[in-house]
């Protein structure tokens, strides 16, 4: 039995290989709905990280192509959410036989 592969696994961890992403999946975890000025706010008020806004942008859009967050327009605002489709989805399929010691 091999370990089921999925292509978007990649993506997946390459989102979670960067602490400025940790940060912002951490903040959007307490509270979804932020927008791009809120996160930044956090992040600097929180941890002391000073990026610019586009920075910011990159790095959510980076977990947004990853399925990790989800965007959408509260009028002229665009507010960020966490989803957890992406660890159910991707992940735990990938990870289930190392913990059950299925043979691979």
């Amino acid at each position: 039995m091999g370990i089921p592969f999925d292509p978007n696994l990649s993506k997946l961890f390459r989102a979670l290989g960067d602490d400025t992403r940790l940060m912002l999946l951490d903040h959007l975890r307490k509270r979804d709905d932020q927008s791009l000025f809120e996160l930044c706010a956090r992040l600097v008020e929180d941890q002391n990280v000073t990026l610019t806004r586009q920075a910011i942008t990159r790095h959510l859009n980076t977990l947004e192509e990853a399925g990790l967050i989800t965007t959408a327009w509260r009028g002229r605002t665009k507010v960020h959410s966490l989803t957890a489709g992406a660890f159910e989805d991707t992940i735990n399929p990938w990870l289930t036989p190392f913990f059950n010691g299925d043979e691979i």
